[in-house]
């Protein structure tokens, strides 16, 4: 068995609880602070979202692995994760319940007693989950079965950040059935997307522009039968 080690390099700015520091991992730089509620600048993200934020992916993730072990269906997972801080402000405030509530696309309504015993499975092999202090609740809400969005359904893009965009339009195409189409909405042209599309994904999807600007660009794009 080998040791693996992971790293991350955090610095600090400022003295108190007013200052605001920068967290890199993963090849980006994230600012954080204190959150705002905690008497801090509230900027950036915080140590507590940080704590969610790994808790929430590893549980997706397990989520997805042990869904597609049991061969129930899904398309797309979405998992809500509720945060208590109790006994703020004092010496005593400590993190006392975390909330996960999965959110399940293309899921069968008919297994729905399944997946929710397979999303409280998720929660005890989450390898991060495993790792928190016995005295911290770790619950599991009702898994939400969700329709798949119709075809030819909107994806308007502008109101996220420029950095959040491609992830967000990528996982959407991944997930599109062959013969479906989504509508694209953004406020520059795409054509870029388009380039980095075919670089990695081939000729899989097709390309029609619906309006060009000059302030809304909407393509269609849809994924080819093969």
């Amino acid at each position: 068995m080998a040791d693996l080690t992971f790293e991350v390099v955090t610095k600090w700015a400022g003295h108190g609880r007013a200052a605001v520091g920068t967290i890199e991992t993963g090849g980006q730089v994230l600012a954080w602070s204190v959150p705002s509620g905690m008497g801090g600048k509230g900027e950036g993200t915080s140590p507590e979202e940080l704590l969610a934020g790994a808790a929430a992916t590893c549980y997706v993730g397990t989520l997805g692995a042990l869904l597609s072990r049991d061969q129930l269906p899904w398309n797309r997972l979405q998992v809500r994760l509720q945060e208590t801080v109790t006994d703020h402000p004092g010496p005593q405030a400590r993190i006392s319940r975390l909330l996960v509530t999965p959110e399940v696309m293309g899921g069968d309504s008919n297994r729905l007693a399944e997946y929710q015993l397979t999303a409280e499975l998720a929660r005890d092999h989450c390898f991060i989950g495993r790792h928190l202090r016995s005295d911290i609740a770790y619950e599991v809400g009702s898994v939400e079965l969700l329709a798949a969005p119709p075809t030819g359904s909107e994806l308007d893009v502008r109101p996220l950040p420029p950095a959040q965009r491609h992830q967000l339009i990528f996982s959407t195409l991944d997930e599109l059935e062959a013969g479906t189409t989504v509508i694209l909405v953004n406020d520059h042209d795409p054509l870029p997307l388009r380039y980095q599309l075919e670089a990695t994904r081939g000729d899989r999807f097709s390309w029609d522009y619906l309006e060009s600007g000059p302030k809304t660009w909407k393509v269609r794009i849809g994924r080819k039968v093969s």
